[in-house]
């Protein structure tokens, strides 16, 4: 995911956006298009972020990462 976003342009992220903004905006939400799209991309980015950085963290024990996966997919 992290990836796939670094290689994008921005162009291709504006374009991304206002495609995932315009399935996800289809009577669903007050607000639509590239706005909503963006929004989605940098939660999404985001996220992807935690999880990578969380599975990394030496410090803590197993039970600490498997405690965060459990809520992090709970959310």
């Amino acid at each position: 995911m992290l990836s796939f976003l670094g290689d994008l342009d921005d162009k291709q992220r504006d374009d991304v956006a206002e495609v995932i903004g315009a399935a996800l905006g289809q009577d669903t939400f007050a607000t639509g298009g590239r706005y909503l799209g963006t929004l989605w991309l940098r939660d999404a980015e985001t996220t992807a972020w935690h999880v990578l950085l969380a599975s990394r963290r030496t410090g803590e024990t197993a039970a600490d990462r498997k405690r965060f996966f459990d809520a992090w997919g709970n959310a």
